[in-house]
């Protein structure tokens, strides 16, 4: 009998237990939604945070990669010295940099999420005030190439490449992601980096800086068509004179001759060594011009070709007129010259009748 003076039958009694299962089964299916839900919500998080981690590496890569551009072009003016071994030079600048960006990065990661990191075996420590942590990467694991995915040069930058496999790890309380890293590329531009071939073959008379000539064409099937007589005046010759003068960088400064692709050129790396290195690919070649002949003094009213391995080579030239007596100059007034390789090259006529 209940406390109102009912009667609970023996039948009445059976039906109310699956009531009571069904409410304590129930509650136990709340705890498990519970559980999942903050399970699922700490995969997120750690799913997120290995995504962060990837653009670290990436954005960090790029970044490393300009400044070691930078440095490089700065020491070999500074020390008046080609190097031996220019990529690996580079590379030993991003590793460095790239492990202060990652750690730090990392480091914030490991803070906002709770979680331990761990890359390339090496626990990324919470406080980046302590300097005794150690690196991440190592200069094996670093390359660097102006060689897209794709096969293509890219004269006017490169490409910081982390190398696949370095183990990575994210731990959580109750879970753990493990896995390797995929290859990871960053670019980095070398628009704006000071050139030191031109600043040492020219005695150290010459500043020349990295801006890329914007009228350069290259058609599917290969063809290049420079666009370097496109309209000729009765004393200039367009896009040739916008060249040589250098308009339009962000420096705002003229007189520093642009840089177009060239396959008989040297590219970045070549530069800081001062000469060809036989493996590179000559899609990530490129040259400019010298202007002014900075070197009258050895050449003594020889006619040098222009382009900047020719002039530094010796290689004579010959002057290009406009209706068969006005010479073109370059801006400094001086005549300008060319081989006929590169006048075929580029091709330019000896003589523009308008």
């Amino acid at each position: 009998m209940d406390e109102k003076g009912y009667t609970i039958t023996p039948m009445a009694f059976l039906l109310l237990i699956p009531v009571i299962i069904f409410a304590v089964a129930f509650g136990n299916i709340v705890n498990e939604i519970n559980q999942y839900s903050t399970i699922t919500i700490g995969s997120d998080v750690t799913g997120g945070t290995v995504s962060s981690i990837y653009s670290a590496i990436k954005n960090g890569a790029g970044d490393s990669g300009r400044y070691a551009a930078y440095n490089a072009s700065r020491k070999v003016i500074d020390d008046q010295a080609f190097m031996d071994d220019s990529k690996y030079y580079v590379r030993q600048i991003v590793t460095d940099q790239l492990n202060a960006h990652v750690i730090d990065a990392c480091s914030k990661l490991s803070r906002e999420t709770g979680r331990e990191i761990y890359i390339n075996n090496v626990l990324i420590p919470t406080n980046t005030t302590n300097t005794t942590f150690e690196d991440t990467f190592t200069i094996d694991d670093v390359e660097v190439t102006q060689v897209d995915p794709y096969g293509n040069g890219n004269p006017f930058g490169f490409y910081v490449v982390v190398k696949s496999g370095v183990p990575i790890k994210v731990v959580q309380e109750g879970q753990v992601y493990e896995g390797t890293l995929p290859e990871i590329r960053g670019y980095a531009p070398i628009i704006g980096v000071e050139d030191p071939y031109i600043w040492l073959k020219t005695s150290f008379r010459k500043r020349d800086v990295i801006y890329e000539y914007p009228h350069y064409e290259k058609n599917y099937l290969g063809n290049v068509d420079y666009n370097f007589d496109d309209n000729v005046t009765a004393a200039e010759i367009q896009y040739l004179f916008d060249c040589l003068n250098g308009t339009d960088n962000p420096q705002n400064q003229s007189l520093l001759p642009q840089y177009f692709p060239d396959p008989n050129g040297l590219n970045f790396f070549e530069r800081l060594q001062g000469e060809q290195i036989s493996e590179e690919n000559n899609e990530t070649r490129m040259s400019t011009f010298i202007i002014g002949n900075p070197l009258s003094d050895v050449y003594n009213g020889q006619t040098i070709s222009a382009i900047d391995h020719e002039y530094f080579a010796g290689v004579t030239g010959s002057g290009i007129t406009i209706n068969g007596s006005v010479p073109f100059n370059d801006p400094t007034g001086k005549p300008f010259y060319l081989s006929q390789t590169y006048k075929n090259y580029f091709s330019l006529l000896s003589n523009y009748d308008i």
